[in-house]
């Protein structure tokens, strides 16, 4: 809220002062004493209309038309809580990076990121993150305001994010990769197959349907599987802790766990592909808290994005 009222305090006072000089321009015998009024009233209204609603969602409302208009690679995040979407983006923008606006259950984050570092040429990207933890909140809480309004939906790339374990928390914090190695080496093919469980709980296909039509326009180019959390199982791997698995097989053994899920996306994304417009479709493994992976499944959807030639803002 602060940097929106340090906005409408300024306009006000801009305007206050244009004001100021127009009266004073006028050349009336009143002009000093209409000064005088207008100085004595000016910063009470300034004091309480910058903490007015009304003059809150007329900024917000210039920035959301400004944030539509504005060309832009647009990420959209679907994934139960704690599989690490806010963690994978922060890895990919930086872990100080704050999102532009935030509520319980949705953020979204703007950055600009090179698409070359020869030509230098940069575009701006736009992340959705919604933070719930039914589909409800994925789904009926999309903003138009960051995605685009119904019919004209701006999303380019949607990642589907899953993980091998859940986010725990110990004394109202959570477990930091070293305590989750730890409470992932016992019972370890136990705990995956529960958690791998509750992913197909929530990306289920009358799910995915919705998800795609939420976000489906011709924009969309691009639809992800992130199996989040590889470092993890590439630990417990070297542990010992899964029997018959190899560290050289981590990625299969991965995708094996995953291959009903990456069904269910292909299967829903076939049914909104057409022969004049190709969604395409990866599986990528990642680890959101070091970094592995997480720049390529970014950068493929901006390549392409810029491959195609659409509408984007080159700097």
């Amino acid at each position: 809220m602060t940097g929106r009222r340090i906005l409408i305090f300024v306009l006000l006072v801009v305007l206050a002062m244009v004001a100021v000089v127009l009266i004073h321009g006028s050349g009336s015998p009143a002009g000093p004493m209409l000064i005088s009024i207008l100085l004595v009233a000016v910063f009470p209204i300034i004091s309480v209309a910058a903490t007015t609603r009304v003059w809150w969602d007329l900024i917000d409302n210039f920035r959301d038309d400004a944030n539509l208009r504005h060309p832009a690679v647009r990420f959209y995040l679907y994934g139960r809580g704690g599989s690490g979407k806010t963690t994978l983006i922060k890895s990919w923008l930086g872990g100080e990076v704050r999102p532009e606006q935030a509520t319980k259950y949705f953020a979204y984050y703007t950055a600009e990121k090179y698409l070359d570092l020869e030509t230098k040429r940069r575009c701006r990207v736009v992340i959705s993150d919604y933070q719930g933890q039914s589909p409800s909140q994925n789904t009926l809480n999309a903003s138009s305001k960051v995605i685009g309004p119904p019919g004209q939906r701006l999303v380019n790339g949607v990642f589907f994010i899953v993980d091998i374990a859940p986010r725990i928390e110990k004394n109202g914090r959570p477990l930091d990769t070293y305590e989750l190695l730890e409470w992932l080496s016992v019972d370890t093919e136990m705990k995956i197959r529960k958690r791998v469980e509750q992913h197909l709980e929530y990306i289920v296909p009358a799910i995915l349907e919705i998800v795609f039509s939420t976000v489906y326009s011709h924009n969309l180019i691009s639809t992800t599987l992130v199996i989040n959390k590889i470092d993890l199982l590439e630990k417990v791997v070297a542990m010992g802790c899964i029997p018959g698995v190899s560290l050289a097989s981590v990625d299969e053994y991965a995708r094996n766990l995953f291959r009903r899920i990456e069904y269910n996306i292909r299967e829903a994304c076939d049914k909104v592909t057409s022969p004049d417009h190709n969604i395409e479709f990866s599986v990528v493994l990642v680890s959101a808290s070091n970094g592995t992976g997480v720049s390529r499944i970014f950068n493929d959807t901006i390549k392409r994005y810029s491959d195609m030639n659409l509408k984007i803002e080159v700097k």
